[in-house]
């Protein structure tokens, strides 16, 4: 039986917020958008920065001690709206997505691009922190976490391997015995299991840091490759960090050399050892400056997060909550009335069987007194033209006695769509469960509302269940589409005959254009758009990210954004660094309009809108975008 007194446990998670403060410090000034081509030279300077991966973090321990420990994803996803205001990557598309009604883990799956980036596994302190010894516990408050905006993303075993990894760095130090552990909690087809395989098979052949690293980012899909945040090879990153480094400083120094997310990798690095050794492994001049604090508050990057302005103070915070959680496990680990921890079970031997193995990102559930229910959305939320939707309500009884249910619909708008049940009434046995699908047929688009919200009601006979099961249905993005001569820029011209029906329509459920197929090798196509916004006019930010020879954009027919060159493809909010401007859409109608060009390869264009800076680039859910001037909105 492993055994860790009071002092010790604090002294393992104040080590731990230590190395996370400071790595992701030391990180900071080498953070990319984009991967280098080779090992960057590194020169460590202790300086504090504010950093994300700490701010969400004290979030998310103030939601526990809030709403205690059974905090649940739609807990989670409440306290991003709340507390969390950046937009980066994920960030900004998931939260769009919570805004429309789209529930975890389909918030994170749903029109995002980055899903398999590094914005969850850069946050699985707080739950080692607070389930050391218990890496199944653990593991699922990471997943619930990053279902969030990773939903069905690489993300979700990164942050799941981080948190085990983590968990039993308090009870263990052996790395590669912790490594090999934590990679058995996620599947093995992950790439993050391969990359992570991929660096422990590297160390154990005596290959040099800079092969070891190839081999990593070789194994990414080409399209994210030079990706700085794709999750994978910062994963793979993070393990070469932690083999290769020999101490603290040196440690810090090749995981930041590789590249990449180089804050992120370097914290993960720093809290995994800190936690091991304690705070005692880092040198007594980084102590003194990573003891500190600081966050973005003042400028409005996050709110509300109860932050603390030393990691003392944040280390006491967490280790009661902590104690809280040891005590719910008394069967696993024994708490004295001294503090001391005792682990009754070896965590070693407990395998794991959690929700992350096995889960569904087009979904989201809800739970009820007596009954739960999973909503699902086999082809995705976006109703389009002769495509029936389908929707899924699986409805599984807590009873202790068979449950009759019946349903109606509410909230229809009948003008736009039709929702037609394909099965009828529910008697559901105990512990059972129970399908219920519908089929949602479009009548009129420009009936459609930016989204609809129908609710299905269940209904019991003889009991006390009654719930409401909110749907979320939005309109397709329409484009008109036609192929041009590279000489053709009569934007006027082509935003009538678009306009006018003269070009034909394709439908897409967000951002990303689906160009790949659409445009022949050595053509030129047009593509054309329709804005209304129904408030004032405001300044936005615009941008068609793409990896295309030639691409250009007009926003109510002036030329906005000209890109000449192929470029690594990367569709966010803020931007690429080449392909976004801002730009005034005015109340009422705005036109969108853009060329592009294919030589040889396939390409991508996503097409992107967002507040302006003022409002940290946040996705906008009030504008339209399935209609055009010629069909009036009411």
């Amino acid at each position: 039986m492993v055994s860790l007194s009071r002092g010790v446990l604090f002294s393992k998670i104040y080590g731990g917020l230590l190395g996370k403060n400071a790595g992701g410090s030391l990180g900071t000034p080498y953070e990319r958008g984009f991967g280098q081509e080779d090992l960057i030279e590194v020169k460590l300077e202790p300086r504090l920065y504010p950093n994300d991966d700490f701010e969400v973090q004290m979030a998310w321990l103030r939601l526990i001690e809030d709403r205690g420990l059974d905090i649940t994803e739609h807990d989670l996803a409440q306290c991003w709206l709340d507390c969390i205001h950046y937009n980066w990557d994920e960030y900004g598309l998931s939260k769009r997505n919570l805004r429309l009604g789209i529930l975890p883990p389909m918030s994170g799956f749903f029109n995002n691009w980055f899903r398999h980036c590094m914005g969850s596994p850069i946050r699985s302190e707080v739950w080692a922190m607070i389930a050391p010894g218990l890496p199944d516990v653990a593991a699922e408050y990471a997943f619930k976490d990053a279902i969030v905006d990773h939903g069905g993303g690489e993300s979700v075993y990164g942050e799941v391997f981080n948190a085990v990894l983590e968990s039993l760095a308090f009870i263990e130090s052996d790395l590669i015995k912790l490594i090999k552990y934590a990679l058995s909690y996620i599947p093995q087809y992950s790439l993050t299991y391969k990359a992570i395989e991929s660096a422990l098979n590297a160390h154990a052949r005596g290959l040099d840091l800079r092969e070891a690293r190839r081999i990593i980012i070789e194994l990414a899909p080409v399209e994210y490759r030079r990706i700085a945040q794709y999750s994978p090879i910062n994963l793979g990153f993070e393990v070469l960090g932690l083999l290769y480094g020999n101490g603290f400083i040196d440690a810090m120094t090749k995981t930041i050399s590789l590249g990449y997310d180089t804050d992120c990798t370097a914290a993960t690095v720093g809290a995994v050892l800190g936690i091991i050794h304690g705070a005692d492994y880092m040198p007594q001049d980084y102590v003194k400056v990573y003891e500190e604090v600081t966050t973005n508050e003042s400028w409005g990057g996050v709110s509300n997060i109860r932050s603390n302005r030393t990691v003392t103070e944040l280390a006491n915070r967490i280790l009661k909550v902590t104690y809280s959680l040891l005590a719910r496990h008394n069967d696993r680990v024994n708490v004295s009335e001294a503090g001391d921890v005792t682990w009754l079970i070896d965590p070693f031997t407990i395998r794991p069987n959690g929700s992350w193995l096995n889960y569904k990102p087009n979904t989201w559930a809800l739970r009820f007194t007596g009954v739960e229910a999973a909503v699902e959305y086999p082809i995705g939320p976006v109703l389009k033209p002769n495509v029936e939707l389908p929707i899924v309500v699986n409805v599984k009884s807590l009873r202790l006695s068979p449950i009759n249910l019946s349903y109606i619909i509410h909230g229809i708008n009948a003008k736009a769509y039709q929702v037609n049940p394909v099965s009828g009434g529910l008697l559901i046995e105990p512990n059972s469960m129970a399908r219920v699908e519908f089929r949602v047929r479009l009548i009129n688009l420009n009936e459609l509302n930016i989204v609809e919200h129908p609710v299905v009601q269940f209904i019991a006979l003889d009991s006390l269940e009654l719930i409401n099961v909110t749907l979320t249905i939005l309109p397709p993005v329409v484009w008109f589409m036609n192929r041009v001569s590279d000489e053709d820029e009569d934007v006027g011209r082509w935003i009538g005959e678009a306009a006018a029906g003269e070009w034909a329509a394709v439908y897409r459920d967000g951002y990303d254009l689906g160009l790949e197929d659409l445009i022949p090798k050595g053509a030129s196509i047009a593509i054309v758009g329709f804005i209304n916004n129904p408030g004032d006019s405001r300044i936005v930010h615009l941008g068609i990210p793409n990896n295309a020879p030639y691409a250009k954009l007009w926003f109510n027919e002036e030329p906005i954004v000209e890109s000449k060159e192929r470029y690594v493809l990367r569709p966010n909010y803020d931007g690429d660094g080449r392909n976004y401007a801002d730009a005034l859409m005015k109340h009422g109608w705005n036109t969108v309009a853009i060329k592009v060009k294919r030589i040889d390869e396939p390409v991508s264009l996503h097409f992107m809108i967002s507040e302006s800076a003022r409002s940290l680039h946040r996705g906008i859910t009030n504008i339209i975008q399935h209609k055009r001037p010629s069909l009036k909105p009411d």
